[in-house]
């Protein structure tokens, strides 16, 4: 079984050796970074008094959402810095944003990121501190996102150090690009996390992580199929994959491997007999990803494992960065280097003197985030609303909602995308064979050209490849969601009962098909295999975008 050669073991006592001396220096790391946080926490609202008039930012400076005034100033900034590159958002409820970037800025998010894994490791005390990150594997040269960006280095093999750290990061890696090919990403995946036992895994959007566990599961065989190949036939892969595996190899592999193997017949063996040594995941949780992280826990469960909410970042700015008290708690405060924050109380109108100063936030109450920042935002509503939960010193403690303008109207009923998270917890409890196989919802508004009523169509995502038992159970799922909508909204209930709107109409469809539909970094190509998704897609509970407009291409449902 492999690996049995003197080199192998060689490696092994290497990584062993080299782990050894990372962790006493991520330690230190860590500890250091958080001394760092702790006086910035201290010397918060003397430096967004400070940040506010280096931004001339006064009583008078108008609030701005998305628009030529805020696309004006990023334009200036690119002007002034003729490196500059651009990111695009994932354009999920509307036309993707353009933000530029400077090398220096990218290093800057890189730092945060850095500082709160490091954080992270101290305060959680990891026993292994390896993070197996779950990146999008989309060609950097053709992905024009943020996570692109800061993944500059794709492609390249990374160090050995590197390797031990971050073992997911070989999954990109050129050499295993025709192994990504033949045998899908998860497999890949599954071969590194088998060698290299991580103690945590990390996954931006948790969908990433949630249909990764819900295709081991329903897929075991052919997932492990590459590991089984591998263990047996090591000298039939390229040399590059199997210095890889020599690189992320950690003890223990014969029994992780011998754990693979006994599980056949399709039924998956215990993810602590081939991760042991993992104890926890990283990823969001605020909002609409809900539906995923509950997938992820019906795999992971508490209190086995941890869960680590990641701190909020939209393309245009960082919205918080993670706090870990003496208890471990995360924060998520409003502190990310160089950005004045200040806030719109929910409800208030869009206008300066309706504004409050972060370090005057109100815990308990809801505020909309509106940020400068010398990167061409000058009071921009990033039209986010937050509620407060606590403050650190004077830093507010912020957690994440919803989109405040997430909303559409045909004829006047005015859908939010509360509303349709509320109809879709109805339809969890009625139909929970949905929500047990990681079935995601999202409402399209249709506006036929034909004599059909306007309406929206309930978009049922099934991870799963086979759509028979959504597709039939779509219509009953349809129903019970438009009987759910009246309910919760009057308008909506008297627009259908004058024939002025239609019933919701039920689809099926793949999440992977419909990701590559609504991202805009894989619309139109009809690639439904593309990658992008899995780091930059946000599946929201409503959009704005209207079915008849989207790039369904020959193959619309």
């Amino acid at each position: 079984m492999f690996p049995e050669s003197i080199a192998d073991r060689a490696a092994l006592a290497m990584n062993e050796a080299l782990r050894a001396g990372l962790a006493p220096a991520l330690n230190a790391l860590g500890h250091g970074f958080r001394a760092r946080m702790a006086a910035r926490i201290a010397a918060f609202a003397a430096d967004q008094a400070r940040l506010r008039a280096a931004y001339r930012i006064d009583g008078a400076t108008p609030i701005h959402a998305w628009g030529p005034e805020v696309e004006a100033g990023i334009a200036a900034f690119a002007a002034r810095h003729p490196g500059a590159r651009f990111a695009a958002t994932s354009g999920s409820t509307a036309r993707p944003k353009r933000v530029a970037f400077t090398a220096e800025r990218l290093r800057t998010i890189k730092l945060g990121s850095l500082s709160v894994a490091a954080r992270l490791l101290v305060a959680h005390g990891v026993r292994r501190p390896s993070l197996f990150i779950f990146s999008s594997l989309k060609d950097v040269d053709d992905d024009d996102s943020l996570t692109a960006l800061l993944l500059s280095d794709r492609g390249r093999a990374p160090s050995r150090p590197l390797s031990l750290l971050m073992p997911g990061k070989w999954v990109a890696a050129r050499a295993f690009a025709p192994l990504v090919a033949e045998h899908g990403a998860n497999a890949v995946r599954l071969m590194l996390l088998v060698l290299s036992d991580p103690g945590l895994l990390y996954g931006t959007n948790p969908s990433t992580l949630a249909v990764f566990l819900d295709e081991v599961a329903r897929r075991w065989d052919d997932t492990t199929a590459l590991v089984r190949v591998f263990a047996r036939s090591p000298d039939a892969f390229g040399r590059e994959v199997r210095a890889a595996a020599r690189a992320v190899l950690a003890p223990g592999f014969e029994r992780r491997i011998a754990a693979i193997e006994s599980a056949r017949g399709g039924r998956a063996a215990p993810i602590a007999s081939w991760l042991p040594s993992l104890e926890g995941f990283g990823c969001w949780d605020g909002g609409y990803v809900r539906p995923f992280l509950e997938r992820i826990r019906a795999h992971l469960p508490a209190p086995r494992y941890r869960h680590v909410p990641m701190y909020s970042m939209a393309t245009e700015t960082v919205q918080t960065l993670n706090w870990f008290g003496s208890d471990g708690v995360a924060r998520f405060l409003a502190i990310a280097p160089r950005v004045l924050y200040e806030f719109v109380p929910a409800g208030a109108p869009d206008r300066p003197d309706a504004l409050v100063a972060a370090a005057d936030l109100q815990p308990g109450r809801d505020y909309a985030m509106v940020v400068s920042d010398p990167w061409g935002l000058r009071r921009y509503q990033t039209d986010d609303l937050f509620h407060c939960r606590a403050k650190v010193g004077a830093v507010p403690d912020l957690v994440f909602l919803r989109r405040r303008s997430l909303s559409y109207s045909f004829t006047g009923e005015k859908l939010t995308g509360a509303q349709a998270e509320l109809a879709f917890a109805r339809l969890r409890e009625a139909l929970p064979a949905l929500a047990g196989r990681g079935v995601q919802m999202v409402l399209i508004p249709s506006r036929p050209s034909d004599a059909a009523l306007p309406h929206y169509r309930l978009v049922l995502a099934d991870p799963d490849v086979e759509l028979a038992e959504t597709e039939a159970a779509a219509p009953a799922a349809a129903e019970r969601v438009d009987r759910a909508l009246g309910e919760i909204n009057a308008e909506l209930a008297a627009k259908r009962a004058s024939g002025r709107l239609g019933p919701v109409r039920g689809v099926a469809m793949r999440y992977d098909a419909l990701a590559a539909v609504l991202d805009p970094k894989t619309r139109g190509r009809g690639d439904v295999t593309a990658r992008a998704w899995e780091s930059q897609f946000k599946l929201l509970p409503l959009l704005r975008r209207v079915w008849e407009e989207l790039p369904w291409g020959a193959d619309a449902p």
